[in-house]
């Protein structure tokens, strides 16, 4: 983090996450470009979709700035407040959704990787759910690519090694599939999996 400002946080509730879409909105429009994403999105889809963040009880969206600049976000809400697709992934298994959170944005520029940002933002996350003291668990979802990728960047590192490191489980089975258009114009089909961790 040297020749860097001091990184402050903001974590925001209800209606007042309205005034951060924008923010989220360009941080997922440009790090959901890189692999393994490779999504071409557009603004006012990003901002639609992002929009249930204001309106979903509990939801809460964590914003890291260097000085003034949004360098990275951290957001979530109640599982069930999820997309039909993704809660249907978990149809005839045990996983309760009535007390999961879906942690569903974990984004930073490349410049803030690796060094520790990301974990103190999903533990001060992790406060927040536990202080509603209504959910017991998180939940999330990462896509699925072949290791031999052509577009693998050689320096790549997988989120499953973050997830692993603070706490998340694979949930064997439970996938869902989104289509989305990549960088090169194309829409394809894209395999989700999805983790779990226990809120002790």
């Amino acid at each position: 983090m040297n020749g860097k400002k001091e990184i402050t946080e903001q974590l925001l509730t209800g209606a007042a996450i309205a005034d951060v879409l924008d923010d989220v909105a360009t941080l997922r429009l440009e790090i959901f470009r890189e692999y393994p994403y490779l999504y071409q999105g557009r603004r006012e889809d990003e901002l639609k979709y992002l929009g249930t963040y204001a309106e979903a009880p509990d939801a809460c969206v964590i914003l890291a700035y260097d000085g003034h600049a949004v360098i990275g976000a951290v957001a979530g809400m109640p599982l069930i407040h999820e997309d039909a697709q993704m809660l249907d992934a978990f149809a005839g298994t045990a996983f309760s959704l009535s007390d999961a959170y879906y942690v569903g944005e974990l984004l930073f520029r490349p410049a803030y990787r690796n060094c520790g940002l990301g974990q103190k933002l999903l533990a001060r996350q992790e406060s927040y759910i536990r202080s509603l003291g209504r959910y017991r668990k998180l939940a999330c979802a990462t896509v699925g690519r072949p290791d031999d990728h052509p577009l693998r960047p050689c320096d790549y590192i997988s989120i499953t090694r973050f997830l692993a490191r603070t706490g998340f489980a694979r949930l064997p089975g439970v996938t869902t599939h989104f289509m989305w258009r990549e960088t090169d114009g194309i829409v394809r089909d894209h395999p989700m999996q999805f983790w779990s961790k226990e809120l002790i």
